[in-house]
Parts: C-alpha cells; structure tokens; sequence
C-alpha cells in the first residue's frame, strides 16, 4: 500500500491519497500523522481524503468502528474541522458514508463526496492543489 499525505498551507489543508488497498494498518498510519499535525496544529486544518485512486477496501465494520473510536478519542484542542471524503465508486462511498455515520464527533465534521470541486468548495480549499 502507497499513500501520499501532504499539507496545503495557503488553504490550511492535509491531503491524503492512499492508493493499491485501503486496509486498518494503512488507516491507522494515515491516522497517526493526523494527530501528530493535530497535537502541532494551533489554529487547525480541515482534511481531504481522495479514495478515487484505490484498487480496493479490505476493512471491516469492526475496523471502521475501531478508526471512528480513535479518531472521536483524539482531542488535542477544541478547534471544529471539516473531513471531505472523495469517491467514485461504490465501496469508496460506502465504506466513507459509514465512517460519516460512525464518527459522531462535536470537533470533526464529515461529509462524503462524488464531486470534487464540490468537496473543494465546502472546505473552502482550491481543488487545483487537492488533486495530482
């Protein structure tokens, strides 16, 4: 599994794009340079995570309950965030509409795209550095 994740300052962004299968060993690294940006972070970022580039998904429900447990966990400060999730095909934008559903998080608020410049627009970020 490759993924690249990566940070816009101009539009105080983190970008993650893992590509080959998405599974929890993946989710969980992409996760941990999260909150190690997080705990850094005074004033915040809002994230993009573009699974349009996967081969395929091999989580499970658990698994997904595992990443939403950490992810509602993790509060290192009170700042209110945005997460756009982008896909393309059904397992994308089923495995992230569940992650929407799971997270339930006051500080993270997640939404599931099919479009990006739609995504781009509720993040307030140029979809011309979300994308490679």
């Amino acid at each position: 599994m490759v993924f690249d994740v990566y940070m816009v300052p101009t539009d105080k962004l983190l970008v993650a794009r893992p590509k080959g299968v998405l599974d929890a060993l993946t989710a969980e690294r992409i996760i941990e340079f999260i909150e190690i940006k997080e705990a850094e972070s005074e004033t915040g970022f809002n994230r993009f995570c573009d699974l349009s580039h996967l081969e395929g998904i091999n989580l499970s429900p658990p698994e997904v309950l595992e990443l939403t447990d950490r992810r509602r966990a993790f509060n290192p400060n009170d700042i209110h965030v945005k997460s756009a999730f982008f896909a393309t095909d059904a397992l994308g934008l089923g495995i992230a509409s569940m992650y929407e559903r799971l997270l339930n998080s006051p500080r993270i608020e997640v939404r599931v795209w099919s479009n990006i410049q739609a995504a781009a627009d509720w993040l307030g970020a140029n979809s011309e550095r979300m994308v490679c």
